[in-house]
């Protein structure tokens, strides 16, 4: 354990000043890869052991799990294993905490359930189901909206003043509806997790007062993300005393599409008069050429605070940047950068390929599989989102919560126990006329008139069952419960006969599962069923990334952030999709993707490798891409180019996009690979010549070709460049063909 003379020792001045800086309001603005973590840590231990402040009387916010279990474990280094009664944890993970302890204000019993994404779709499709519709409206559809409202405090009352279309108005109905049905279950969905504590404060302020007065000192992780409603929750536990250190990037801030505010960093310091203001500017991360594209293409961002990020670390090779014709052709080129890595003695869990869109893995999962390279997709389908898995959970949450009518639901018929659609209405409609939950309602299905005695008997039988397994259940671990329910179930024989095909990998899952229950037993201070379940709805994608397995890691460039990676590869890096085609109309939206941009940069520690494709397949048929403008704004001291050179991005740059890519895309003039200059020290600029056709034919768009097969016909589409090119022609005696150009021995007919 370092003493307090160590830890400032290892601190920059910077980082120094932001640790023992004094009471009230702190801004510290860190760069990517400036040491937060540390400062953040380093400063929770100073104020424990140099001020004497009790742990339980530090409050600190993280934005994932992942990071607040490194914070706690590094916390701990420093000072000893003192640093348990800190609360430190995520937004939700603290407004759950809050909410155990005053459920029973808001009319909720503590052994609430936390409704996921799923759950709370499963709800709104029940609740859609018996509405008449303007047109169709999906329940995931209707949960972004709800959960919008939430996050802006508007209440289903304002929500129907506000609405202003027809399905607004449907989902404004709704919305007083839901929260009755979350009321009835006994649940919360995972906005409410904030929302309600804020609200509750707001109405009683004497509930506020004891964590108020509680913590001392707030902090505050990744603060350029944070949206309305949490920045109300930290000002509300950090009032009475004022003493609030808030550590974020404002060119990192990029979720405000999901509701972040930037300007909540950006007004900062008029929010707080008094605030103290530290920059952190010097990368431990990334080398120099990296971060000098970095600090190039944000300072073209109007909305900023302004900050210049430099490292001491020597050296460092320009970034690669390369065009290819289409998404398989770029795919092809991260697999082989992936094979010569390793090759080289590098591991492959040193690489991450990042992209904009989630469609964009289709084709890079395609090549890696090809090539026999393993890789992991974070914020694809999650363990727990799995069928299987799901199934047994849906039995634990009833176990834990029998209000819950989502998992009762789940739960009914699986195994099959002949509980029919018919069955389950007469069900909901008995619960509902009778203001009983669904559980009950199962408990009293023989008073239910229209309720026949076969499905009676059987309603009754798994009333029972689900009796028996809460007398199992009480006072069990976790992972007892888990392993209960799998046994009692007969849930395995369940799987077998439903699909012999996949029950090896759905029993593996399932075998997780029980795994996952009994290190979380193990590990944990609280081994109960209610931890676990809680444990499980507050994780995030990055959660489910693993590090302790040889893949490549592929990733959206929004998953990315808080992360570092030796070797980062960016794909599709064009407009329409980086920027977004949604971002197109808006400064304030292009600005956001800029960061975005910014934030992919500098997740590189010492290799960067830049694609960018002049085709992409949609809908089935190939449409030309045009490079994106944040290629342009990229110094060309920077970049080492293969196929296409930087003087063609700064062209686009210059707002001449329709000349650039009649050029890029219709065969007028195509790059070949940069050559070296006579001493072969470095690579100049690309020269052009006509090399994507076979003896040098430039084929054009309109051109009437001749074929040694088909005849006579004309160029319709041409897609690609060099020798991935292809042409689309229309002869006159046959349909349109496509070939690869420099094999179509096509000859041009005057």
């Amino acid at each position: 354990m370092p003493d307090s003379n160590e830890m400032l020792e290892e601190l920059n001045p910077e980082q120094r000043r932001a640790v023992t800086a004094g009471d009230g309001p702190l801004l510290v603005l860190a760069g990517a890869g400036s040491g937060k973590t540390r400062v953040l840590t380093t400063r929770i231990a100073h104020l424990i052991r140099e001020r004497g402040v009790p742990p339980r009387r530090i409050l600190a916010f993280t934005f994932t799990n992942k990071a607040a279990r490194e914070m706690r474990s590094r916390v701990e280094r420093l000072l000893g294993g003192v640093a348990a009664d800190c609360w430190l944890g995520t937004f939700h993970a603290t407004g759950v905490r809050i909410l155990r302890r005053e459920a029973a204000r808001l009319g909720w019993d503590r052994d609430f359930a936390i409704y996921d994404t799923d759950d709370t779709e499963a709800l709104l499709r029940e609740l859609l189901g018996s509405r008449t519709l303007p047109r169709h409206l999906s329940p995931a559809e209707a949960r972004q909206r709800l959960s919008a409202w939430k996050n802006e405090r508007v209440t289903p009352e304002r929500a129907r003043a506000l609405a202003g279309d027809p399905i607004e108005r449907v989902v404004a109905d709704l919305f007083a509806d839901y929260e009755q049905a979350l009321r009835r279950n006994n649940a919360f969905d995972f906005d409410d997790l904030i929302a309600r504590p804020v609200d509750l404060f707001e109405a009683e302020p004497e509930a506020l007062r004891p964590y108020s007065e509680r913590f001392l000192h707030v902090l505050v992780d990744e603060f350029q993300d944070t949206n309305a409603i949490q920045m109300v929750f930290i000002e509300q536990l950090s009032g009475h005393h004022g003493n609030l250190l808030v550590v974020g990037d404002d060119d990192q801030s990029i979720y405000g599409w999901r509701g972040a505010r930037i300007r909540n960093i950006l007004e900062f310091e008029k929010r707080f008069p008094a605030t103290n203001v530290v920059r952190l500017e010097e990368n431990y991360r990334s080398t120099a050429p990296i971060l000098e594209a970095a600090n190039q293409l944000i300072a073209h961002n109007r909305g900023r605070m302004g900050k210049n990020l430099w490292t001491a670390r020597q050296g460092g090779e320009r970034i690669r940047a390369a065009m290819s014709a289409d998404e398989e052709e770029e795919a092809l080129r991260v697999a082989r950068l992936a094979q010569e890595w390793v090759e080289k003695g590098g591991s492959r869990n040193d690489i991450a390929v990042l992209y904009r869109t989630n469609a964009q893995s289709r084709a890079l999962e395609d090549a890696l599989r090809r090539h026999n390279i393993p890789y992991q997709i974070v914020g694809g389908t999650r363990f727990y989102e799995r069928r299987e898995v799901r199934d047994v959970l849906a039995y634990l949450k009833v176990v834990q919560n029998p209000a819950d009518s989502v998992a009762l639901l789940r739960t009914l018929n699986v195994p099959r126990r002949g509980i029919g659609d018919t069955t389950v209405g007469r069900l909901q409609a008995a619960a509902a006329a009778r203001g009983w939950s669904l559980s009950e309602a199962v408990e009293h299905c023989q008073e239910i008139e229209d309720m026949g005695r076969p499905a009676a008997r059987r309603l009754a039988e798994f009333a029972r069952f689900l009796a028996q397994l809460r007398g199992l259940a009480a006072g069990a671990t976790c992972a007892g419960v888990v392993q209960a329910v799998i046994e009692t179930t007969d849930y395995l024989a369940y799987l077998r006969q439903t699909d012999e095909a996949t029950f090896e990998t759905r029993r593996e899952n399932v075998e997780e599962l029980v795994s996952a229950a009994r290190a979380f037993a193990e590990e944990s201070d609280d081994a109960s069923l209610r931890a676990f379940l809680e444990e499980i709805a507050l994780l995030t994608d990055i959660d489910g990334m693993r590090q302790d397995i040889e893949v490549v890691t592929l990733m959206t460039l929004h998953s990315a952030k808080g992360l570092e990676f030796p070797v980062i590869a960016i794909t599709g890096i064009e407009e329409g999709l980086l920027p977004h085609a949604s971002s197109l109309q808006s400064q304030v939206d292009v600005e956001e993707e800029r960061r975005l941009f910014y934030v992919g940069l500098t997740r590189a520690r010492d290799h960067l490798y830049l694609f960018t494709a002049s085709n992409r397949r949609r809908y089935g048929d190939y449409e030309p891409m045009m490079q994106s403008r944040f290629l342009a704004e990229l110094p060309e001291s920077c970049l080492e180019a293969e196929t296409v050179r930087a003087p063609s991005w700064r062209s686009y740059a210059e707002g001449d996009p329709d000349t650039y890519w009649r050029q890029q895309g219709q065969g007028a003039q195509v790059p070949r690979r940069g050559v070296r200059d006579e001493d072969g020290t470095r690579e100049s600029a690309a020269t052009y010549e006509d090399d994507f056709s076979q003896e040098h034919v430039a084929l054009a768009v309109g051109m009437r070709v001749r074929h040694e097969k088909y005849g006579v016909g004309r160029v319709e589409r041409l897609e690609g460049h060099g020798d991935m090119m292809k042409v689309t022609v229309h002869f006159e005696r046959h349909d349109a063909k496509k070939f690869v150009a420099r094999y179509a021995k096509l000859l041009p007919v005057r």
